[in-house]
C-alpha cells in the first residue's frame, strides 16, 4: 500500500530532489554575482530624511507653542529656523564622522591644479 504523506511513490521524489540540486548547482556555477555598492545612496537618503525630519519637528514644536500662547506665526517660523539649524549640525556632524572613518589619502591622485601643468 502506498504511502498516504507521498502519493506519487519516492521515486518521484528522489527525481525532484535530483532536479532541485541540480539547478542549485547550475545557479552555483553560472558565474559571480553583481551586486550594486548603494551605501551611498543610502546614506544620502539617511541625511536627507534627517534633515527633513529636523524641519518638520521644529515646525511642529513652533506650531504648537503658537497655538499654546497665540502668538501666531512666531513660533512656527522660530521653530522652523530652530529645525533648520539642527538638522544643518546634524549634517555636519555626520559628514565629520564620515571623513573620520574614511580618511582622504593625500598622495592620491587626483584632478591637476594650474601649479601641477607647469611641471
Amino acid at each position: 500500500m502506498a504511502d498516504p504523506r507521498h502519493p506519487h511513490g519516492s521515486d518521484a521524489l528522489d527525481e525532484l530532489a535530483k532536479r532541485v540540486a541540480a539547478l542549485h548547482q547550475e545557479r552555483e556555477n553560472a558565474g559571480p554575482k553583481v551586486s550594486v555598492d548603494r551605501s551611498g545612496m543610502s546614506l544620502g537618503l539617511r541625511l536627507a530624511s534627517e534633515f527633513a525630519s529636523a524641519i518638520l519637528v521644529g515646525g511642529l514644536l513652533g506650531y504648537g507653542v503658537d497655538v499654546v500662547l497665540t502668538t501666531q506665526p512666531w513660533g512656527l517660523l522660530v521653530g522652523l529656523a530652530l529645525g533648520f539649524v539642527t538638522g544643518t549640525v546634524n549634517l555636519i556632524r555626520a559628514s565629520r564622522q564620515m571623513t573620520q572613518a574614511h580618511p582622504v589619502d593625500p598622495q592620491a591622485s587626483g584632478l591637476k591644479d594650474d601649479s601641477d601643468e607647469d611641471a
